[in-house]
C-alpha cells in the first residue's frame, strides 16, 4: 500500500506535494492507522487502504459522468478526505470484562473452540457476536479484532479537520475544498440547524464534486469494503 499511495503521490502536479507526501508517509500513521474503530478496515493499514479505494472509485466517479474535473482534483479529494484519522484512533489495552469472559467460553465450547489467549474487549465481542449470529458447522473464528480509542487533540470536525490538513500542504480549488469539507454529505451535519443544512446544499449545487467525493466514499466503504 506504501507503493501505491507513493505511485499516487508522485502522479499529482501541484506544489505542496512532496511536503504532503513526507507527512503522510514519513512523519503520521497514515500508513499505519485503522479507518474506523468498529467499522470498516478497522485493523492496521485501514486508513491507507480505504483512501486507496475511495481515489479509485472517485476517478470511476468522474469519468463516468464526462471528466467533470481533472485528474489532480479527483485524486487531492479522494486522497485527503480522511485527514481527519491521521494520528487520531490509539490502541487500547482494553481487557474484556469478566462477563464477556465467562458468556464466550460457554458460546465456544458448545462450538467445539477453545477462547483465544489473545483477547480484548473488543475482539470479545466479535465473537460473540459472530458466534451467536454468524456462525455455521465449518467456519473458522474472526481474525484477532484490534481495540482502538479515539485521542482527538484537533477536535474542530470531521470535514473541517481534513480540510485545515490539507491547507497546510496544498493549495486547493474551491472544489476541492468543498467536496473535502462535505464528504461525508448529510451524515455529518447537524439537522437542526438550518445554517448547516442551507451549506450543505449549497456546496453540492456550486461543486459537483462534493457529490463525486461522497459517492466514492460510500462505495468504497459499503461495497468495496464490506
Amino acid at each position: 500500500m506504501k507503493e501505491k499511495i507513493e505511485g499516487i503521490l508522485g502522479d499529482i502536479e501541484r506544489g505542496g506535494v512532496d511536503r504532503l507526501a513526507r507527512y503522510l508517509l514519513h512523519d503520521s500513521d497514515f500508513l499505519t492507522a485503522p479507518a474506523s474503530i468498529y467499522h470498516h478496515l478497522a485493523c492496521p493499514g485501514g486508513l491507507a487502504k480505504h483512501t486507496f479505494n475511495v481515489i479509485n472509485c472517485a476517478i470511476d466517479l468522474n469519468e463516468k459522468h464526462g471528466q467533470l474535473f481533472t485528474i489532480d482534483s479527483v485524486i487531492i479529494a479522494g486522497l485527503v478526505h480522511d485527514l481527519c484519522k491521521v494520528n487520531f484512533y490509539v490502541e487500547a489495552d482494553e481487557a474484556p470484562s469478566e462477563k464477556q469472559v465467562n458468556y464466550l467460553k460457554s458460546l465456544t465450547k458448545n462450538a467445539g473452540f477453545i477462547v483465544p489467549d489473545n483477547l480484548n474487549k473488543s475482539y470479545a465481542s466479535t465473537l460473540i457476536d459472530f458466534l451467536l449470529n454468524k456462525y455455521k458447522l465449518g467456519m473458522t473464528l474472526p481474525e484477532y479484532v484490534h481495540n482502538y480509542k479515539i485521542d482527538d487533540q484537533f477536535p474542530v470536525g470531521h470535514g473541517e479537520k481534513s480540510l485545515y490538513i490539507a491547507s497546510q500542504y496544498l493549495e486547493l480549488t474551491v472544489d476541492e475544498a468543498l467536496a473535502i469539507r462535505w464528504h461525508m454529505g448529510a451524515w455529518e451535519f447537524n439537522w437542526n440547524s438550518t445554517q448547516e443544512r442551507q451549506a450543505y446544499n449549497k456546496a453540492v449545487e456550486l461543486s459537483k464534486l462534493v457529490s463525486i467525493l461522497h459517492l466514492a466514499d460510500m462505495e468504497a466503504t459499503h461495497l468495496v469494503e464490506a
